[in-house]
């Protein structure tokens, strides 16, 4: 069956919001945090590292509670609403913060909003994989998900440099205040369109999950395949997202506000690179799909060493080139989830959907939070400083020059030689699909 777009565009409304909690948070609010607000490189990255040491395992046990959640109005309904508020007390502390922050502050703010996080997209995205068990369908449910995260991220993104303009004098706090009240004004009005205008299917196998149902990912020869997959992959953007500003403003000599601008260009070409890879996926397969977007991924990020200094219109048109792959991994990988989830359902007799993608954000989130945690103290330990930018010395440079280039091109080749040869294809999904219906 071939959802609406008006129950699409309900499903996929919250990532506007939540948009400003991905990777926006590791592109601005680290460098906000050791530039303007007084916290070290070391220590901004040891807390990014610590909140996610400490906020990625309650990602499981949030999915366990969903799958064991039976309540009047749904079992996702719930932890979208609980998970709101939280979020939104979590966007005052973290991107409303004031100068001077202790870092137990800033890492108790971080927690706060991931936590929320964790809540609200565990829950969103489940409640996607059960909208529908049609194998290309999920491409399309997932495709608007992702569409609607690449948009908010343009949203989240232009407001820096667009604030800049406006308050010169006022350095980013600006763009950085009006992410958190996106956060704060945005999650309730999307989460209660999503409540108004989105069913809940019911459950495909009655049960009552054990804690010890969490093992189950880890038993899962797909799943766990799917999670390495997922990691990896994460990690490429996520090193080049935490060095971007730095690479353009240190290494490539752009100001700010332009630096910024080319990060609004990846972003742009990402959203629009979204109906290319749903319809390579419906026409190949998605796994397939998924290795030509990592392997043009690499190619792409490691050609940005040669990206001019000083003509913009060349490095936004290199900059578009490698934001066009952007974001195929993350939603195509979630409708294979979809896919794996059924297959276990049928397997074991209990549906775990809750649990396999609160798995599936847990990597995400450690996926973002690994990249700050080593990338930083490395950038300390090559001594380089943000403040000074070109002024770097020479190995400075160099080493950054490094990090944002090689790394990620290896993970992105890495990750396509893992997903490669996936056997769960279309096929394979209809018979298990026809099963659970029958």
């Amino acid at each position: 069956m071939r959802l609406h777009r008006k129950i699409l565009g309900a499903f996929a409304a919250p990532c506007l919001p939540l948009a400003a909690v991905g990777l926006p948070t590791v592109v601005y609010l680290p460098p906000y945090y050791s530039s303007e607000l007084g916290l070290s490189l070391s220590a901004v990255g040891l807390i990014f590292l610590v909140v996610r040491l400490i906020d990625i395992p309650l990602d499981p046990l949030i999915g366990h509670a969903i799958d064991r959640t039976t309540t009047r109005v749904g079992r996702f309904r719930p932890w979208l609403a609980g998970g709101t508020l939280v979020l939104m007390a979590g966007a005052v502390a973290a991107y409303l913060a004031a100068p001077g922050i202790s870092a137990g502050a800033a890492l108790a703010g971080l927690l706060l909003l991931y936590v929320g996080y964790s809540a609200v997209m565990v829950a969103q995205t489940a409640w996607g994989a059960t909208l529908t068990d049609d194998y290309h369908e999920r491409s399309r449910v997932f495709g608007w998900w992702m569409l609607v995260t690449q948009l908010g991220m343009l949203v989240v993104l232009a407001l820096p440099p667009l604030l800049a303009r406006l308050y010169p004098q006022a350095g980013t706090a600006p763009g950085i205040h009006a992410m958190g009240w996106l956060v704060i004004a945005g999650a309730p009005l999307t989460i209660a369109l999503m409540f108004l205008l989105v069913r809940e299917r019911p459950r495909l196998k009655d049960h009552a999950p054990r804690l010890t149902d969490l093992l189950v990912v880890m038993r899962n020869p797909l799943m766990r395949r799917l999670l390495v997959v997922d990691l990896i992959a994460n990690l490429a953007p996520g090193i080049a997202g935490a060095l971007f500003l730095f690479f353009f403003e240190a290494v490539k000599g752009y100001p700010a506000v332009q630096a910024s601008s080319l990060l609004l260009v990846y972003f742009v070409f990402g959203m629009l690179g979204i109906p290319l890879w749903t319809w390579l996926a419906r026409t190949t397969s998605k796994h397939r799909a998924i290795v030509f977007a990592l392997v043009f991924y690499a190619a792409t990020q490691t050609a940005t060493v040669l990206l001019p200094a000083d003509n913009w219109g060349l490095a936004a048109i290199g900059m578009a080139l490698a934001g066009l792959p952007y974001g195929a991994t993350m939603f195509l990988l979630r409708a294979m989830l979809a896919d794996v989830s059924d297959a276990e359902t049928l397997a074991s007799g209990q549906e775990k959907t809750g649990l396999f993608y609160a798995a599936a954000v847990a990597v995400q989130k450690l996926g973002y939070a690994i990249p700050v945690g080593l990338t930083y103290p490395v950038l300390a330990w090559l001594d380089f400083e943000a403040k000074l930018g070109t002024a770097n010395s020479a190995s400075a440079i160099d080493g950054l020059t490094l990090l944002f280039t090689l790394p990620p091109a290896l993970l992105a080749l890495t990750a396509a030689w893992v997903v490669n040869g996936w056997p769960l294809d279309a096929r394979a999904h209809a018979a298990n699909a026809a099963a659970l219906r029958g």
